[in-house]
């Protein structure tokens, strides 16, 4: 009997700031082994999830052009619905109840360990596969 292999989790990073996305990318991609893509703004983010729907999403909220609550709002209507994870500046309860109710599942304030968003990622993907699903928010 041939298993089939298990395709990686899919992240899209989603940040304006060329080092942060690009050191977050790499923790992501080298320490967990997750497929990794950046878009440096909300509208190319946009973009890019639906040409290749992700199965997270790790965005800020505050970006010129398009923010992030802008993106999570978007983004909540694709089906299957990816995982939403905000990591902003912005502390605080309006802010973190902004986020929700736009559509993101977590919300962290920078500088965001990058361990929390990889257990909130695999914890998700565990939870999703017990019950036999895709790694989706929706799921």
């Amino acid at each position: 009997m041939v298993e089939n292999p298990v395709r990686p989790v899919s992240v899209l990073v989603i940040e304006d700031s060329m080092d942060v996305a690009d050191s977050m990318a790499r923790f992501l991609r080298v320490g967990s082994g997750f497929n990794v893509r950046v878009a440096y703004n909300g509208e190319a983010g946009v973009k890019m999830a639906f040409a290749d729907p992700p199965d997270v999403v790790v965005c800020d909220i505050a970006m010129p052009r398009l923010n992030g609550l802008r993106v999570a709002e978007e983004l909540s209507a694709m089906s299957p619905r990816p995982l939403l994870i905000a990591v902003t500046a912005y502390g605080g309860v309006y802010p973190e109840d902004l986020a929700h109710t736009a559509g993101f599942n977590h919300y962290l304030v920078k500088p965001a360990d990058p361990f929390a968003i990889e257990k909130l990622i695999t914890d998700h993907t565990r939870q999703s596969e017990a019950r036999g699903n895709e790694p989706r928010a929706d799921s």
